[in-house]
């Protein structure tokens, strides 16, 4: 019986037979995979903590049949503080939604998972705008999965944007590209979103940063952040 070790944090519990539970784990190695943990309900077992929701843990799993099963597992952090937070608690809910939506068994997750771990890190560690961390994570989960939008020229003119600070920049949803206040014209206003300088360059700076970073910027109002990271995550969610 071959033995894999991994690092992954569980997305996903379900009951399974009288005292089983089937967990969706996050992974560093082997994607996202499914494992049942036998025994998991029980007030005695070995696998109780390191098979709830939002548990960080080193796995040591096997293969039978097609399936993963727990072998042993050492919690690395329970992130209390987030499952005892309804508020918190639904902000993460909501995300890990969007990550079993997104992502398929065993495709490489490693840079998903570092993204979740830092974000729920500083969910639970620093008193930030939960929308704002929420959004900051949608632009930048799906700049990973190669879905960011044309970035620093207007996809009309092809001006550098970078050189319009004291103009508005608009996002194009339905093309996924930025342009110009001078090629607005061009296109129908129903389809695009009114950015300030600075929110265009917190969005680039967010989507080219490295993901531990990716909250180390200020606005002085996160409102149009959030409006560009809720459409930017319909249009692409609505096209997979």
């Amino acid at each position: 019986m071959k033995l894999i070790k991994v690092k992954g944090i569980v997305i996903r519990e379900v009951a399974y037979k009288d005292n089983d539970k089937i967990i969706t784990i996050l992974t560093d190695t082997l994607g996202k995979v499914s494992a049942i943990a036998k025994g998991a309900k029980k007030t005695n077992s070995q696998f109780l903590a390191s098979s709830q929701y939002l548990v960080y843990s080193e796995f040591v799993l096997y293969q039978n049949t097609g399936y993963f099963y727990l072998n042993s597992a050492s919690v690395i952090n329970t992130f209390y503080n987030l499952r005892v937070d309804l508020d918190k608690l639904q902000v993460v809910f909501d995300m890990t939604k969007i990550i079993n939506s997104v992502t398929d068994e065993n495709q490489d997750c490693d840079k998903i998972l570092q993204l979740f771990l830092n974000t729920i890190y500083v969910l639970d560690k620093y008193d930030k705008d939960k929308k704002m961390i929420t959004n900051v994570f949608k632009i930048k989960l799906f700049a990973i999965l190669g879905f960011a939008p044309g970035q620093d020229k207007c996809s009309i003119c092809q001006k550098k944007l970078l050189d319009e600070q004291n103009k508005l920049i608009y996002y194009d949803f339905v093309s996924n590209v930025f342009i110009c206040a001078d090629c607005k014209k061009d296109v129908d206003e129903r389809r695009l979103v009114k950015l300030s300088f600075p929110t265009y360059s917190a969005i680039l700076y967010i989507i080219r940063s490295q993901i531990k970073k990716i909250f180390s910027f200020e606005l002085k109002k996160y409102t149009e952040l959030e409006i560009f990271g809720q459409v930017f995550t319909d249009s692409i969610m609505s096209g997979l």
